[in-house]
């Protein structure tokens, strides 16, 4: 099996969707939740969000503003995954897995 990179243009790359879990997942992990991330790391979620939004061609209704980690709730689970605030004050999550694997080529 192939294994399929991710270049996320400014942000890193990754030889794998496997590579780049290995490497969000701690970013999201760790977080406290609803804290905005900062620097580098809120740099290269905006890179994996703009590639998952080019490839599924989604297009945002107000500019992001700012990323952080949230948990999703529905009945029979609870998951972390990234929240996205807009500046229109809107809020939205992304899931890591969609996003990777979207990003992949």
């Amino acid at each position: 099996m192939v294994s399929k990179n991710i270049d996320l243009g400014n942000g890193p790359k990754f030889e794998s969707i496997t590579a780049g879990k290995m490497y969000f997942e701690p970013i999201l992990k760790d977080a406290a939740l609803g804290k905005h991330f900062a620097g580098q790391e809120s740099q290269n979620i905006k890179a994996l969000y703009d590639a998952y939004c080019r490839k599924t061609n989604w297009i945002d209704k107000s500019p992001v503003a700012a990323f952080f980690a949230k948990n999703e709730s529905e009945k029979g689970y609870t998951t972390r995954c990234f929240g996205i605030q807009f500046k229109d004050g809107t809020t939205y999550r992304f899931s890591l897995d969609k996003a990777l694997s979207a990003a992949a080529k």
